[in-house]
């Protein structure tokens, strides 16, 4: 993987964790709001529920996203393994050479 992926792989993450806090956050606001009484509350109450269940839909749909695209790539890795076995082995040497001279530091 290259740096910038590995970026963008690290800002998605992080993405998903803000948004899991927004959630809880959101869901504790809702039965925090739910014993307050009056008509301005109630408004706000039914949009933050609107709220709390677009973004629960919204993180479903990345968690399933990203389930799909680790996915394809893993097949894709296996693809490759399969059709070129000896570069495969040759990429695998070289990432461990690098490892071992590193770790050898």
């Amino acid at each position: 993987m290259t740096e910038t992926t590995e970026q963008l792989a690290l800002g998605r993450q992080k993405v998903v964790e803000d948004l899991r806090v927004l959630l809880a956050d959101s869901e504790e606001m809702l039965r925090l709001a739910g014993a307050v009484p009056g008509e301005g509350v109630d408004a706000l109450r039914e949009r933050l529920r609107t709220h709390v269940d677009a973004l629960q839909e919204t993180l479903s749909d990345a968690q399933s996203a990203a389930h799909r695209r680790y996915r394809a790539a893993a097949v894709n890795t296996e693809r490759y393994v399969r059709h070129n076995p000896w570069q495969a082995v040759g990429i695998a040497a070289g990432i461990g050479f690098v490892l071992g001279a590193l770790a050898a530091r």
